[in-house]
């Protein structure tokens, strides 16, 4: 506890107070009415005081007065016996380096990627989407070393835009929900607070909700390739980047956890989960039979799918899922389901098309 000191009594003042309305009396010898003030320095002893129109120092006077060898404009003063670190080995300059040299820059190659990292960390550190950026930033470097630069980024900012449907439609129904996190080769994904899985219709929007925003995106880049002449620049590019922008819709619409897929025909029937697994482990078969590589992407997904449709069958066994919804509203996420599934699927087949018939790509 701070305690206020007691305050020091003062000695009365001697000045007498004027009576109102009558002005104060001032000192004989003030000047224009202004109080008189001690004179400064004062007088040594023995020495009259200066006259009180004095103005000290006299014009033309330098105080104080230089020392002896004292250039003005020099530091330090010659005598104090000071140097500041570093100076006078090399010669007059920065510390450390002669008179006339340039400084060194750090460029190149690495100065560069440094000063970008630095800025991706600081973005990091500060914002809530710097994972979002330091993981965008290793996709883009990723999908480069296959595809190029510009197919790369491109293809990121779709995965981008779907994520941001998950994002901004949770924030709007009030569900916590993560920035996006990208994985190579993985795609992205983002991490929901409590609350999601306690409403099945609240899910299945949520869940819908990013597909259909990659949807609408590759769909603006596929009617802009259809704007073009069919051999203008970057026509080809365009359907490249569409084809993939609705195969990423269709495989997220996968009927089966932990996809967007899932979480939407959950809302119907918990059975559907059951018919992803079918699907992605017949999808595993095809490829082991057809002497193709295997992707290991599909067997991770079918491992993380076995689990979390295992946890969904669990819960409703326990009693712990979520009541189920009328049947008017399964009706219309089903039909809302299946439609973004069949328009994925034929734009893709549409872009494929258009590569096929200019050689770009074999669908043999």
């Amino acid at each position: 506890m701070i305690e206020r000191m007691p305050a020091t009594p003062e000695a009365p003042d001697p000045t007498p107070v004027p009576d109102a309305g009558q002005a104060p009396a001032l000192p004989a010898g003030t000047p224009w009415g202004r109080p008189a003030y001690p004179t400064y320095p004062p007088a040594a002893p023995g020495q009259l005081a200066p006259h009180p129109g004095t103005i000290y120092p006299p014009p033309g006077t330098i105080y104080p007065p230089p020392s002896a060898g004292y250039a003005p404009g020099s530091y330090p003063p010659p005598g104090t016996g000071y140097t500041p670190p570093g100076w006078g080995q090399q010669g007059a300059g920065a510390p450390g380096r002669a008179p006339g040299t340039p400084a060194k820059r750090r460029g190149g190659f690495a100065g560069g990627l440094l000063t970008a990292l630095a800025f991706v960390a600081k973005l990091g550190y500060f914002g809530k989407f710097g994972l979002t950026a330091i993981t965008m930033v290793v996709a883009v470097g990723a999908y480069a070393l296959i595809f190029g630069w510009a197919f790369a980024v491109g293809l990121v900012l779709i995965i981008f835009v779907h994520e941001m449907g998950h994002f901004l439609t949770s924030r709007a129904m009030g569900v916590p929900m993560s920035a996006p996190v990208f994985i190579p080769f993985l795609g992205a994904f983002t991490t929901a607070g409590r609350g999601l899985t306690s409403d099945r219709r609240r899910e299945a929007i949520i869940a819908i909700a990013g597909p259909v925003s990659g949807f609408l995106a590759t769909l603006a880049v596929y009617v802009w390739a259809l704007a073009q002449a069919p051999l203008a620049q970057g026509v080809a590019f365009a359907f490249s980047l569409s084809y993939f922008g609705f195969f990423i819709t269709l495989f997220n619409l996968i009927p089966m956890l932990p996809l967007d897929g899932g979480r939407v025909t959950s809302a119907v029937s918990k059975w559907f989960n059951l018919a992803g697994l079918v699907i992605v482990a017949a999808l595993l078969v095809s490829e082991w039979l057809g002497a193709t590589v295997v992707n290991p992407m599909l067997i991770l997904i079918l491992i993380l799918g076995g689990y979390s449709v295992w946890g969904r069958f669990q819960a409703a066994r326990l009693g712990r899922e979520a009541p189920p919804l009328p049947v008017r509203t399964r009706v219309l996420i089903g039909a809302g389901y299946i439609a973004l599934l069949a328009l994925s699927g034929l734009l893709m087949s549409l872009s494929a098309g258009w590569l096929s018939a200019h050689g770009l790509v074999n669908l043999a």
